[in-house]
């Protein structure tokens, strides 16, 4: 239990909370005009002439043809995505099945000592408050052609530190080339289960910077919009894509729920914020035994209807050059907490992005850019709010004598939040990488979402109703097998990595952010502050 302190002269968090200009927005526009301009006046003409064994082995190239530092794309990388994942040059399918392998084990370590290990309860069982060394994920994936034009990229995944095995990123795509007048051009139709999944370039949520990033992670983190990962293998998309004279982007899909059923069918942990799941904790708490295991149905979000997504992107290609500018859209209809009777909140998410290559046979650069705006309509959130206002003013209770649940709550009916990010990566010799990344996100205040020492107090919440957080992310990675594997196995790709995340803000402030005061976390008495949950992260990409 944290033992407060005096809340009632100034704390660093006043300090910190101050709301600075959106300078992010202005920067966000002004590079995004700049890159527009220099890529339409390049021309609207054509062009001359994963890191997974699987494609090497399809396409005869090596892992550095379609990467930079995977899973980062390379032009002939993209285009090979946008092609269905079909284009030969190597083995046959009756000479290798698209089979391959990966295994990520990992060390994490936070600069204090966490609150309580970071995981759920039925999940890893000896993870530590810090330095936490985990086979953290092991993969087996279908990647590449299918039948004639058709491919696909399909990851099954088993995440030690939830103890799931799980259907991970999945694009499934027939692709062909046709001329209609003097324009060529490449169309595709796509299924997969999460927005931007499908999308070939590293700015859009899916396949952005940081690409790996620790799931034994210290517990606080910035909030995130719906498209960065909110239905991320918890829907399912259908859509179809042009790109005109290998320069311009169009695409348009629908995204629909998936129920508990096929949720638990494909792995993924679903219980949902429900009675049912409730009851049945409130039963096996009396029946049976301590520690042990039970299982709920599942805790998530679920789509109400069809939400459509769009993409619109520009890119040309010079010489060693490489400039791309874009955007796309997200607008789902949520139930949250799968709970019904309150109606639905309606989202607006609009992103732009941008990024430039510079890639010869030494040195490669990436600079990307993105930012996302979100517009929220919380309308059954704030439904659930009143509700559960109303029941534990009445107490009210079921059969097992407990509330209720009445699912989420918000103060407000409609929210708004930002998320920034930009990110320089920097190759040398296809061999050695080195990145720095810059993450910002920025909301409207929410006393109920987020927390407020005064008036409603959460532990690790935001002192003053702030969702905003930044932070910058530092990488360096050694890839031995870029350029080629191992005699006994020249597939074989891996990478050795190093990682650091600074935070500069979390929860709307630096020091004491949740306005809790000290409290005693089992080895020193501390404040939440951003710079604690500071985390360096070991780890060691192999695949096969």
């Amino acid at each position: 239990m944290a033992l407060k302190t005096n809340l009632s002269s100034p704390s660093p968090v006043a300090q910190n909370c101050a709301r600075q200009p959106d300078v992010t927005a202005y920067l966000t526009w002004g590079v995004l005009g700049l890159m527009g301009t220099a890529t339409l006046g390049l021309g609207f003409a054509p062009r001359e002439a994963d890191a997974v064994p699987s494609f090497a082995r399809q396409t005869g190239q090596p892992c550095a043809t379609c990467h930079t530092t995977f899973p980062e794309l390379t032009p002939f990388g993209r285009r090979f995505k946008l092609g269905g994942y079909t284009m030969g040059g190597g083995m046959t399918l009756q000479e290798a099945p698209p089979i391959a392998a990966m295994v990520i084990p990992t060390f994490t370590k936070t600069a204090i000592q966490q609150d309580a290990p970071p995981t759920n309860p039925n999940g890893y069982p000896i993870a530590h408050t810090n330095d936490n060394a985990v086979m953290q994920q092991a993969s087996l994936f279908y990647g590449g052609q299918i039948y004639g034009n058709l491919g696909a990229f399909i990851q099954g995944t088993y995440d030690k530190a939830s103890q799931h095995t799980y259907l991970d990123n999945t694009d499934i795509r027939y692709a062909d080339s046709t001329k209609i007048g003097d324009i060529d051009v490449t169309w595709g139709l796509d299924v997969n289960n999460g927005p931007t999944v499908q999308d070939v370039w590293n700015t859009t949520p899916a396949w952005g910077f940081p690409y790996i990033a620790p799931t034994l992670a210290p517990a606080f983190g910035p909030p995130t919009t719906q498209i960065e990962g909110g239905f991320a293998g918890r829907a399912i998309g259908t859509g179809a894509y042009v790109f005109l004279n290998d320069m311009l982007y169009l695409e348009g899909s629908v995204y629909n729920n998936l129920s508990k059923g096929e949720l638990n069918a494909l792995g993924l942990p679903c219980a949902s914020n429900s009675d049912y799941v409730q009851n049945v904790a409130a039963w096996a708490a009396q029946y049976y035994l301590p520690g042990q295991p039970y299982s709920t149905a599942c805790p998530s979000n679920s789509l109400a209807s069809a939400s459509p997504y769009w993409r619109v992107a520009l890119e040309k290609n010079w010489g060693d050059h490489t400039l791309e500018i874009g955007a796309f859209g997200f607008y789902p209809q949520v139930l949250p907490g799968r709970v019904m009777g309150y109606g639905v909140d309606y989202y607006r998410d609009i992103g732009l992005d941008a990024q430039y290559q510079f890639i010869n046979d030494v040195h490669a650069l990436t600079l990307k850019v993105s930012r996302i705006s979100e517009s929220q309509n919380l309308q059954a959130t704030y439904a659930q709010g009143v509700a559960a206002q109303f029941v534990n003013a009445n107490g009210i209770t079921n059969m097992f004598g407990l509330p209720p649940v009445t699912g989420n709550a918000s103060a407000n009916p409609t929210n708004n939040l930002t998320s920034f990010k930009a990110s320089a990566t920097y190759v040398y010799d296809h061999t050695v990488s080195a990145s720095l990344g810059y993450f910002h996100v920025q909301g409207s205040p929410d006393i109920t979402l987020y927390g407020n020492a005064l008036l409603n107090p959460v532990f690790g919440g935001s002192a003053w109703s702030y969702p905003d957080a930044k932070g910058l992310i530092y990488d360096i990675s050694f890839m031995p097998f870029s350029k080629g594997g191992p005699d006994f196995w020249p597939w074989a790709n891996a990478k050795i990595g190093l990682s650091y995340t600074q935070y500069l803000k979390l929860n709307g402030g630096f020091a004491n952010f949740d306005g809790q005061g000290t409290y005693y976390n089992g080895s020193s008495w501390r404040s939440h502050t951003a710079s604690d949950n500071n985390t360096l992260f070991l780890y060691t990409w192999i695949a096969f």
